[in-house]
C-alpha cells in the first residue's frame, strides 16, 4: 500500500505542473496599454523614419527612400543648432543642480528645528506643471512688467528694463535658471533619499579617526553615494533631453533659433512643416541618445556599486 503511494507520489511530482494563468492576466490590461502606447508608435516612427511621408501632401505615394532622411537630417544646420542649443542648455543645468541638490540633501539630513516643513516646502517647485511654470518665469522675465527688473532696478543691479528673454546674450542663461529651479527638487529628493540610507558606522568611525566633516565627506560619504549620484545625473540627463513645454511657453524657440532646444525643432519640423518621415528620423536620433545614455548610466552605476561594496568591506 505504502509502495503504491509512493509511486503515485513519484509519478505525481514528476508530472508537468500548469501554471495558473492568473498573474498574466492581471498584467494582460498593463502590458496592452505598453505594447499600444509605446512599442506600436515606435514601430511606426521607425517606418516613416525610412520614407519621405508627407502629411502636407496626404494623397501623393509614400516612397521608400532608406537611410536618405538620416543623412539629411546630420547635414542640416537647424538640426546641428538644435543639438547646440540642447547641449548649451543641459550641461550647464545638469551642474548646477547636482551640486545645489547634492548640497540641499545634506543640509536637510541635519536636525534642526522646522526641517520636516523645510522638506515639504522643497518639493513644490517640482510638483507644478511645466506649462505653469513656463509662464511663471515668462512673466518673471518680462522686460515691461518682470519682477524680475524690478528687484534688481531696487537694489541698482541694472538701470533700466533688461529683454532677459529677448537678448541673445541672456535668454539661454535665463533658460538655465528656470530648469534648475524646476528640477533641483527632485535630485535633492534622490540624494536625500540616498544619504539617509548610507550605513552610519563607517562615517561614525571616521569622526573617532579624527576626520574633519570635510574629509569625512570626501573619502566616506561621497564614494558610499556614487551610485546614487549617477543614477539621478542619468535619469535628469535622460529627461532634461526632452525639455520642451517651459520653453515652449518662455520663448517659442526665439529669438531666432537661440532657444531652439531639440524637441522644439521636432515639433516645427512635424507640425509646420508636416514632413514626418524626416521628423520621425530626428525622433529616431532623440531616441537613441537617450538610450545611450541609459546603457552608460547603468554600466557606470553597476561600477560605481561594486567599488562602494568593496570600499565598505575594507
Amino acid at each position: 500500500m505504502n509502495r503504491a503511494r509512493g509511486a503515485s507520489d513519484r509519478s505525481r511530482s514528476n508530472a508537468p505542473r500548469r501554471r495558473a494563468p492568473t498573474p498574466w492576466l492581471l498584467l494582460g490590461p498593463a502590458l496592452l496599454l505598453v505594447v499600444g502606447l509605446r512599442v506600436v508608435p515606435m514601430l511606426l516612427d521607425v517606418a516613416a523614419s525610412v520614407t519621405d511621408l508627407n502629411l502636407a501632401r496626404p494623397y501623393d505615394p509614400v516612397t521608400f527612400v532608406g537611410l536618405d532622411n538620416y543623412g539629411t537630417l546630420l547635414q542640416t544646420s537647424d538640426f546641428q543648432d538644435a543639438v547646440i542649443t540642447t547641449a548649451v542648455i543641459s550641461l550647464p543645468a545638469l551642474a548646477l543642480e547636482m551640486v545645489i541638490g547634492l548640497a540641499l540633501a545634506l543640509w536637510l539630513t541635519r536636525s534642526f528645528r522646522g526641517r520636516g516643513t523645510a522638506r515639504s516646502v522643497m518639493l513644490l517647485p517640482y510638483l507644478l506643471t511645466p506649462v505653469v511654470i513656463g509662464n511663471f518665469f515668462r512673466m518673471f522675465y518680462s522686460a515691461e512688467f518682470g519682477q524680475l527688473n524690478y528687484y534688481l532696478q531696487a537694489i541698482h543691479v541694472v538701470s533700466g528694463n533688461v529683454a532677459w528673454l529677448t537678448d541673445l546674450s541672456t535668454v539661454r542663461p535665463a533658460i538655465i535658471v528656470m530648469e534648475v529651479w524646476h528640477t533641483t527638487p527632485f535630485v535633492t529628493l534622490l540624494c536625500l533619499a540616498g544619504l539617509l540610507s548610507l550605513p552610519r558606522e563607517p562615517i561614525e568611525a571616521a569622526t573617532v579617526d579624527g576626520a574633519s566633516p570635510w574629509q569625512s565627506f570626501r573619502h566616506v560619504i561621497l564614494p558610499m553615494l556614487a551610485p546614487v549620484l549617477v543614477a539621478t545625473f542619468a535619469l535628469r540627463a535622460m529627461d532634461i533631453l526632452q525639455l520642451f513645454d517651459e520653453v515652449y511657453v518662455m520663448t517659442g524657440g526665439g529669438p531666432g533659433h537661440l532657444s531652439e532646444v531639440f524637441n522644439l525643432y521636432l515639433y516645427k519640423r512635424g507640425f509646420r512643416t508636416f514632413q514626418m518621415g524626416f521628423t520621425s528620423a530626428a525622433a529616431i536620433v532623440l531616441v537613441i541618445a537617450v538610450g545611450i545614455l541609459g546603457l552608460v548610466a547603468v554600466l557606470a552605476q553597476r561600477r560605481q556599486a561594486r567599488r562602494a561594496t568593496e570600499a565598505t568591506d575594507a
